[in-house]
């Protein structure tokens, strides 16, 4: 209950400020923050952690709003240029001065809902569109894909760099490896599998599905030749060619290729959709 969980945390706080007390130390009360994190029956005001503004239900709206406050003007302003600019050199900009800003915490905004992610993603098809472009035209002629497959392709590279052992000890302890955690390989895929935790998962499955840890199997899901890359820039350069061919031959949901969500599951119209890796 919400009056059990905050009355710990007082607790919790009074043996601190005993501690600093005996030991003189002394504690800013304004950084002091009570909040209880929960999709349902959280309290509390957002807080930032390494720089992304957090809201206590994990929704992430305010992180996400908070940073298209700032890349909607630069957006109108590199808009405004157009007609002393040619369209290689708009894209150029808006990779320079908007990108950054777009991308600074995909880690911590991967998990919201894909509605306000898809407000991300509208903000670049409001420039494409100013600048008469598709979305296609643009990532075949000017390697400018949508955000929502940038920042899959950036989670599998983070994903990557596990594997090559290039990240934190606790991050390797987070994301076992599935040989780690059960002692064998699973049959039929490649030799680097990532196990994702899905079988200790009992509540809020769908909060699950938008996370990093259902990323694992995406992962699991590449050819060998990918997750054999010995470099990640290598590993996200092949699943950039993997989402173009997809893109140049017209296939369906191709900026969806490595998305977990429901909606770039196929219809029964669709069986090309999701997943093909060629």
């Amino acid at each position: 209950p919400q009056e059990e969980a905050f009355s710990t945390l007082r607790q919790c706080r009074d043996s601190v400020h005993k501690w600093g007390r005996v030991n003189r130390v002394a504690f800013d009360a304004d950084k002091e923050h009570l909040i209880l994190i929960h999709p349902t029956h959280a309290a509390g005001d957002p807080f930032k952690l390494l720089g992304c503004m957090t809201d206590c239900k994990l929704t992430m709206d305010v992180e996400i709003e908070r940073m298209l406050a700032k890349v909607r003007p630069k957006i109108t302003a590199i808009l405004r240029t157009r007609f002393h600019y040619t369209t290689k050199d708009l894209i150029s900009q808006f990779k320079t001065h908007v990108w950054g800003l777009m991308e600074a915490n995909n880690g911590g905004i991967f998990h919201a809902a894909t509605s306000w992610l898809d407000k991300i993603d509208g903000a670049q098809r409001r420039f494409l569109r100013e600048i008469n472009m598709t979305e296609s035209q643009a990532f075949l002629d000017h390697n400018f894909p949508s955000p929502t497959l940038r920042r899959n392709i950036g989670i599998l590279g983070m994903l990557h760099k596990r594997t090559l052992g290039l990240c934190h000890p606790m991050m390797e302890e987070l994301l076992s490896t599935w040989q780690q955690r059960f002692g064998h390989q699973r049959a039929d895929t490649h030799s680097k599998q990532i196990y994702g935790s899905l079988l200790e998962i009992q509540w809020q499955r769908g909060l699950y599905d938008r996370s990093i840890f259902a990323m694992c199997g995406t992962y699991n899901d590449l050819p060998q030749y990918v997750v054999d890359a010995p470099t990640v820039s290598l590993f996200q350069k092949h699943l950039t060619q993997i989402a173009r061919t997809r893109c140049e031959n017209d296939l369906p949901n191709w900026k969806y290729t490595f998305d977990r969500r429901s909606r770039a599951r196929p219809t029964d119209e669709d069986a090309d959709a999701w997943p093909v890796f060629e």
